[in-house]
Parts: structure tokens; C-alpha cells; sequence
């Protein structure tokens, strides 16, 4: 396979998962956002100049069939660490199976009140916490497996589902040691790359988009910037 890019430990890889998949080496972790549910895809709303519209995802969502969860147990030494739809940590645990399936984590979201004030706003998002069978070990001892970081808005969001940087950095500190090698399937603009080359991880993406590969490529080059504006290392 021909990287996309490639420099200072960190790979992309512009395919499809599937593809690129068999074709790699194991990895230490995997921490990933794959496409959420066809219902929470259909319900994403976002408010222009005060008017609410529907979000446009331009990838389609996954069914229950979770085909890429055993794949990655078996690719990856230790974690599995997957973004979702509270609603689908139960179609995770089924995928993955027990011990294999080791607790449901949330991302409690800054987002601000709800568009239309007609309902409660989105609190949370769930995040699928697996291990391939075997001794764990993380980076938090026994404290509990929650994170809370604001929702990226405005020029610096470049993807529909974009994550915050802080938010990558730090599950990609919590699931990974330093040196180690993280995998991201899915890719996206490259959040959890940004993440792992500043925390002294090496890093493998997948995206099917090639704009978003591109995206991905000069956040790296260009040094991201963190949230307190310091250029990432």
C-alpha cells in the first residue's frame, strides 16, 4: 500500500477500511468515531444565523451489523475505543462479546441549549470501551470512564461528526502509552492523529474521503494548534 502521507511515525491511508484493514501490521490501540446509527444521522440538526437546519452528513451510518469490531479486537493488542450514539453501546456490546466488552464510557457534551427548546438537549454521547482477551491495563487506575469537552462549532469545524482536539488528546492519553502505536479506521480530519503527534504517539489513519485525507495531511504538516493556541509537537 501507498501512504497518502506519511512523516514523523504518522501513516494515512486514503481507502476503504475493509481493504486496508488485512493489509496491516498489529497495532497498540485503536480509538475511533466510526458513522453513528441511520436515526442519529437523520436527527442531526445545527442553527445558522439563529434558523436551525439539518446537519448534512455525507457518509452513511451504520446498522447493527458492527462488522469492524471483531476485526480490530484481533488487530489490536490492547483497546478498542469507539465513539457512539448512546443508543448503540448495546449493538457494542453484542459485537464485541464478552470479556471482550469491558464498560460503556460517555463524552458529556458542551453544546449549549437545545436548537428548538422543545426537548432536553443532547447530554451525551456513549463511547464503546473493548480490550482484546487478556490483562488490561489504563492510564486512570480505577477512576471512572467519563470525559467532558465543548462540541467543535464555528471556522475551525471541518467535519460534520468533528471531535474536539482536547477530547482525542485525552483518550488517546488514557488508552495509549508513549511510543505506542494508535489506529483510527476512521478517520475523519485526522483529530486523533493531531492527538497522538503531539502526545509522542505514532498513528495509522483510514479514510475513505479523500478531502478529508487532505484536511488530515496539513493539520499534520501545519503543526495543529491546541486550544490554549500553542502549536502541537
Amino acid at each position: 500500500m501507498t501512504p497518502y502521507y506519511e512523516q514523523d511515525g504518522i501513516v494515512i491511508y486514503h481507502g476503504d477500511c475493509r481493504d486496508v484493514l488485512p493489509k496491516l501490521e498489529q497495532v497498540d490501540s485503536v480509538v475511533m468515531d466510526p458513522p453513528y446509527d441511520a436515526i442519529t444521522h437523520a436527527g442531526a440538526r445545527t442553527s445558522k444565523g439563529g434558523t436551525v437546519h439539518r446537519q448534512e452528513i455525507d457518509f452513511d451510518p451504520v446498522g447493527t451489523d458492527l462488522w469492524f469490531v471483531s476485526p480490530l479486537l484481533c488487530l489490536s493488542r490492547r483497546w478498542v475505543v469507539a465513539f457512539c450514539a448512546l443508543e448503540q453501546l448495546a449493538s457494542y456490546q453484542i459485537a464485541a462479546g464478552l470479556p471482550r466488552y469491558v464498560r460503556s464510557g460517555v463524552w458529556r457534551r458542551h453544546s449549549g441549549p437545545q436548537f428548538t427548546g422543545d426537548r432536553p438537549a443532547q447530554a451525551a454521547e456513549g463511547i464503546a470501551i473493548m480490550h482484546r482477551e487478556g490483562r488490561k491495563r489504563w492510564r486512570r487506575g480505577g477512576e471512572s470512564g467519563w470525559w467532558q469537552a465543548v462540541v467543535v462549532n464555528g471556522p475551525e469545524r471541518v467535519h460534520p461528526t468533528q471531535k474536539p482536539e482536547a477530547l482525542m488528546s485525552d483518550i488517546v492519553a488514557d488508552f495509549s502509552d508513549m511510543g505506542e502505536t494508535v489506529l483510527d479506521p476512521f478517520m475523519g480530519s485526522g483529530t486523533t492523529l493531531v492527538a497522538a503527534k503531539r502526545l509522542g504517539r505514532k498513528a495509522i489513519g483510514i479514510e475513505l474521503e479523500e478531502k478529508y485525507c487532505e484536511i488530515a495531511a496539513r493539520r499534520l504538516s501545519q503543526g495543529a494548534l491546541d486550544l490554549f493556541g500553542e502549536e502541537a509537537v
